[in-house]
């Protein structure tokens, strides 16, 4: 850790490196990163590949992330599991690889990974604060998003007395709860909850109904004018039902392939079962893309690989 913050120390330019399809995670950590790196007189650059969610326009520096690469003395990524999730064609290097993922590959010339963590945001924040780094009220507010995001806003088992001391000092530092919960939950568009109810329609029960299967086509996003990320809350409408343990979303890709979002409620280990088919994450929210393009065809593999972990429950 020490080598690593003095990596950043010494460069001139640093370039941060978000995920593709970014969450605030992967977002709110790497502007609080900036904000951080900007009041230490450091030239800093934020990529993404892909489009930004709609409902990150809050965070302070979001119109500072492009999707342009920039060549730097160091790079930062944030919130991947692998170096294939940062969209990027060649390899950087020096990088310094910050997640909080237990299927992280370790790419990065540093790793600063810690799966016991609620989000990357506290991996990027214990990392900053143990080398003395100043924490601006701007960072402060993108790191109390990205972990309020990413844990549920304190609902899953990820949380412990650690993330509350991490949001309380947060809060000192100036984040705004009330603000951030308003900005990341109540400015829904029309468009979300028309694409809520087709994606909600489709419900499937499998297993004794211990498995929800929902689906997302191109043509509901035709439709409604919803955007893909839109479909998560109807996710975790389906894992809410009394009698599922795991939540399945059907994804249909603009390419045709098919990206599967596992959910959990307590027993299953999803994040295994993703890595199982090329993809990671958590134990209770994890995910990977089918090179099939037949909903029915991904789903049986899915079911046949659920089937044994469901079995005694």
């Amino acid at each position: 850790m020490t080598e690593a913050w003095q990596l950043i120390e010494r460069a001139k330019s640093v370039t941060l490196l978000t995920h593709v399809n970014p969450d605030a995670d992967t977002l709110g950590s790497a502007l609080g990163m900036y904000h951080i790196l900007k009041n230490m007189g450091k030239k800093v650059h934020i990529f993404n590949a892909t489009r930004l969610p709609y409902n990150l326009d809050f965070l302070p520096g979001i119109t500072k992330v492009r999707n342009a690469f920039q060549e730097a003395e160091c790079y930062i990524s944030f919130d991947a599991g692998s170096f294939d999730r940062l969209g990027i064609k060649n390899e950087c290097s020096p990088l310094i690889n910050i997640d909080h993922h237990a299927t992280n590959t370790r790419y990065g010339t540093y790793n600063i990974v810690d799966p016991t963590a609620a989000a990357t945001a506290q991996v990027v924040y214990d990392f900053c604060k143990a080398n003395g780094a100043k924490i601006p009220k701007e960072s402060a507010l993108c790191l109390y998003a990205a972990l309020v995001d990413d844990c549920g806003f304190f609902k899953y088992e990820s949380v412990d007395a650690s993330v509350f001391e991490f949001a309380k000092e947060l809060c000192e530092a100036g984040a705004q709860p009330e603000y951030v919960a308003q900005m990341l939950t109540m400015r829904e568009p029309l468009a979300k909850l028309r694409l809520i109810q087709k994606v909600l329609a489709t419900l499937e029960l499998k297993i004794n109904a211990k498995v929800a299967i929902v689906y997302l086509t191109q043509q509901m996003l035709a439709e409604t004018g919803g955007t893909k990320e839109m479909a998560d809350d109807a996710l975790n409408m389906a894992r809410s039902l009394a009698t599922v343990e795991v939540a399945v979303l059907l994804r249909q890709e603009e390419d045709g392939r098919i990206k599967v979002s596992l959910r959990s409620k307590s027993r299953v280990d999803v994040g295994a079962i993703a890595l199982s088919f090329g993809g990671g994450g958590h134990k209770r929210a994890a995910g990977y893309t089918s090179d099939l393009h037949d909903f029915d065809r991904v789903l049986q593999q899915l079911l046949n690989a659920l089937q044994g972990e469901l079995v005694e429950l």
